[in-house]
């Protein structure tokens, strides 16, 4: 599941039982930690906790400081400088080399209600949009005030004129969670829909047979869609959305099944589309698509699906797939860390 989705949820809880909680958000970092901007946690009025802000190095810290945020009943803005070394006399233990502020929200009542209905919104949405929040008091408005814009800066919800006080606020970037449409309800599907139903995707399956196709074999994917492509292929849309967005597995393991769903998600335009089974079978596949040979393929087809972790049983397998599909969404080519030349997280 989401970050985002975990607190939407926690939010959502506290508020049907009526507790009081502080909300800590990540606002901005500088070198090397752990977690990024909007990385978040809760902290109950007992101390209970559910999130992260750092690797383990901040959280009792923030716990410590949740009695003195909950009695003072305004946001509060945290400065960590991990780059010290003296631990002793911070009393932290930190592991990391950086500078992270964090926004500590107190929540109770009606702003834990409008908390809990904001983020519900804010994990529901499909597109791209960012967060701006402010952490310095500017022209009468408390730190926490907020502005939700689309990826052409039109504003959402919330303040526009936190636009006109870049230097007074804190950004981040929100992607929606990943779309997956599982073509086809073979047994190793299951893995892949349980796994990235863990990962906070929201999956869709799709197969031409009744029996497969059932809610029963597949309990957590959003959606089990029973359509026959061969015959209705047109209809594909009616019953799941597919964009330039989606991405989608091909594994019904019928070479006429698996060529209608390869062919009506190529026509979509879906993002990624990975095909399971040697490369040579998706050439057949794709057919007239392939004019010149390998080389050929369109790029948003991978196959065989997945990332070369040797994988062998259908958990690995969907391992292996889901890993491609996390590197594809994040422009990464799937390679080692210890390879990676440059940062390991992507920031602004």
């Amino acid at each position: 599941m989401r970050d985002i989705d975990k607190i939407r949820d926690a939010l959502t809880a506290a508020s049907v039982r009526g507790e009081r909680l502080v909300l800590a958000t990540v606002m901005s970092v500088e070198g090397s930690v752990y977690r990024g901007a909007g990385a978040r946690m809760v902290v109950h009025a007992d101390g209970k906790t559910l999130g992260a802000v750092s690797g383990g190095c901040l959280e009792a810290d923030v716990v410590a400081r949740t009695p003195d945020v909950l009695a003072g009943g305004v946001p509060v803005l945290a400065h960590y400088d991990t780059r010290a070394s003296d631990d002793v006399l911070l009393g932290l233990g930190m592991g990391c080399q950086g500078i992270i502020e964090l926004l500590l929200e107190p929540l109770s009542g009606s702003s834990l209600q409008e908390a809990a209905s904001f983020y519900a919104r804010l994990a529901a949405h499909r597109d791209d949009v960012t967060l701006f929040t402010l952490v310095q008091s500017a022209e009468g408005r408390p730190i926490g005030t907020r502005l939700l814009v689309d990826a052409a800066g039109n504003a959402l919800e919330g303040d526009s004129e936190l636009l006109t006080l870049p230097e007074h606020v804190a950004r981040e970037d929100i992607a929606p969670a990943i779309d997956l449409v599982v073509c086809g309800g073979g047994t190793d599907a299951i893995p892949l829909v349980a796994l990235a139903r863990e990962m906070g995707w929201r999956v869709t399956v799709v197969d031409h047979r009744a029996a497969f196709a059932t809610v029963e074999r597949f309990p957590r994917a959003d959606a089990v869609v029973c359509v026959n492509l061969t015959d209705e292929n047109e209809k594909l849309g009616a019953h799941v959305l597919i964009d330039e967005r989606t991405m989608a597995v091909v594994m019904a393991h019928s070479a006429t099944h698996d060529r209608a769903y390869l062919h009506a998600m190529l026509a979509a335009r879906a993002a990624y589309i990975g095909v399971l089974g040697p490369r040579r079978r998706t050439l057949e596949l794709l057919g007239s698509v392939v004019k010149t040979g390998d080389d050929d393929i369109p790029s948003t087809v991978h196959s065989p699906a997945g990332l070369d972790v040797g994988a062998e049983t259908p958990e690995e397998i969907a391992l292996s797939i889901v890993s491609e599909v996390a590197a594809v969404s994040r422009g990464r080519a799937g390679g080692m860390l210890r390879e990676r030349r440059g940062p390991i997280h992507d920031r602004r």
